[in-house]
């Protein structure tokens, strides 16, 4: 795999200061986060080959080694040659250099804390003039379990915080105040706006929102909630419910409707079925298409009759000597 320039990956010049390179790499980073890119597997790659190239241009000995020899890797320490790796930009890491030390940049697969981290100055509101200032917006919303597993399009109406166009978000136009924003460098914007919500999403998913920042250039990045359903739960891509079956129904067996995420689904129980007994339904749990689709399994409870009758009595009497042993015999009697 041919080596990139790190410039050309995050669109800066040569030239560009630490700030610049920077806030190109932040840009680029929320832009093509796997957090906000559900459905596309192809981020996670260019999260990677984005953060590589941050990894040579933030450090002022590789950049200067990167400039004067072109290789990614660094000037190691002594002089001594850098072994090659793995990584597209050579090294023992995916994003060139060693994996030693607090500054070295590690993939794990959990972009929880970076992305926390990459929006920590992205907030609606927040103190202007700071270098973590930019053009994009973070919001909060909660959504219900259906829009989280299905997907869909939630339209909402919403008052968010943008950086002033008259006076550029420094609430000064020359020696007065800005008329528009009043000084204070921002004005409310009252907008509906339609986001889409990808299947598969969970609580502390995020969404972006093309061009509704602090400004046009920025977007609105939406932190999800996700509200539990009263009936269906959710372990990844897998959904879980319990379904209750008549004691006639455990013991003969029966087909019986499953409800599904996708609606009702005709299954069969085994005679001699268990209270507890789980089944699968492969492919019925979240279709989020970042792969294969979870599954349904459900677990079976045995319902019985609410009121005993004189005819229940004597059946259950019956019943009781079907059991060939104990069903407690392997139990302990106590600690």
């Amino acid at each position: 795999m041919a080596t990139k320039d790190p410039y050309e990956v995050l669109g800066v010049d040569r030239k560009a200061s630490e700030a610049e390179i920077k806030k190109a790499y932040r840009r680029l980073a929320r832009k093509h986060h796997p957090d906000v890119n559900a459905s596309d597997a192809a981020a996670k790659r260019k999260f990677q080959e984005i953060a590589a190239a941050y990894e040579v241009l933030k450090d002022p000995k590789r950049r200067k080694h990167f400039d004067t020899t072109g290789d990614t890797g660094g000037a190691p320490e002594g002089g001594a040659p850098r072994p090659s790796g793995a990584g597209p930009f050579g090294g023992g890491s995916p994003f060139g250099g060693t994996a030693r030390g607090p500054s070295s940049f590690r993939w794990s697969g959990d972009f929880g804390d970076l992305f926390s981290d990459l929006f920590s100055g992205a907030r609606a509101g927040g103190p202007r003039g700071t270098e973590e200032e930019d053009d994009d917006a973070a919001a909060e919303l909660t959504i219900s379990f259906r829009d989280a597993v299905l997907g869909g399009t939630i339209t909402l109406q919403v008052r968010y915080p943008r950086r002033c166009a008259r006076c550029g978000g420094s609430g000064r136009v020359g020696a007065s105040a800005c008329p528009s924003c009043h000084g204070a460098g921002e004005v409310v914007s009252k907008e509906r706006l339609s986001v889409r919500i990808p299947a598969g999403v969970a609580t502390g998913s995020k969404v972006r929102v093309p061009g509704k920042g602090r400004s046009e250039k920025g977007d609105l990045y939406v932190a999800l909630t996700v509200v539990p359903h009263q009936y269906f739960s959710r372990e990844g891509d897998d959904i879980l419910a319990e379904v209750p079956v008549t004691v006639s129904e455990a013991y003969l067996g029966a087909e019986i409707d499953v409800p599904t995420i996708h609606g009702p689904v005709r299954a069969r129980i085994p005679p001699g079925t268990a209270g507890g007994q789980r089944f699968r339904l492969k492919g019925y749990g979240v279709r989020s298409g970042r792969g294969a689709d979870g599954d349904h399994t459900y677990r079976v409870s045995i319902a019985m009759p609410g009121r005993p009758t004189e005819e229940g009595r004597a059946l259950a009497a019956k019943f009781a000597g079907l059991y060939e042993r104990d069903p407690r015999a392997n139990l302990p009697s106590g600690l």
